[in-house]
């Protein structure tokens, strides 16, 4: 299933972004991610997280991330089911948390260099670095991945539906809604 792709390309360079980074402290407010139950039009969707089993996604995620991920968070959204006769519908797998001991740049450039064809793009008003990948050369099946990390979190957005470049300009949008200051 294409949504099982999603989730092990998602987990697969999740993992290799945290896993063996330099340890360094970033400056910066405390942030806190959340998990809305809509992000503009998209709306999350408890169905489709669990088939793709993003509580266990989460779990792993923490266990690779050596001690330097926490308070990790998940969700699944989809766009456009309803009155959009003919067009498939948008989805977004949403996995993020707060990340100690790691530079936003440190942790890009090991997302980038460990994902083949990943590129660097605007992480968006909040700041820090992200880069995407259309991962259907480095994973089996069709599956976009963006990623950002700032001074204290991280997020991954994975999409079977859209291309690399569609789901920056997503993550752009979204990340504001699910990062928040502490506080």
């Amino acid at each position: 299933m294409l949504l099982l792709a999603v989730a092990g390309a998602m987990l697969v360079l999740a993992g290799a972004g945290l896993v063996g980074l330099k340890m360094l402290h970033g400056g910066g407010p405390a942030h806190v991610l959340v998990t809305p139950d809509q992000l503009g039009g998209y709306v999350r969707r408890p169905q489709l997280e669990k088939q793709m089993d993003a509580g266990q996604l989460q779990q792993q995620v923490i266990a690779k991330s050596a001690g330097q991920a926490s308070h990790v968070v998940s969700a699944v959204y989809e766009n456009g089911t309803s009155g959009t006769r003919g067009r498939t519908p948008q989805i977004v797998l949403f996995i993020g948390g707060n990340l100690s001991g790691v530079s936003a740049g440190n942790f890009i450039a090991s997302f980038t260099e460990q994902s083949r064809g990943a590129f660097v793009t605007s992480p968006g008003t909040l700041g820090g670095s992200a880069a995407c990948v259309n991962a259907q050369a480095s994973v089996p099946g069709s599956v976009a991945l963006c990623t950002w990390a700032d001074n204290d979190t991280f997020g991954v957005v994975a999409s079977p539906t859209m291309s690399a470049a569609k789901l920056a300009a997503a993550l752009r949008t979204i990340r504001p809604m699910v990062e928040h200051v502490a506080g």
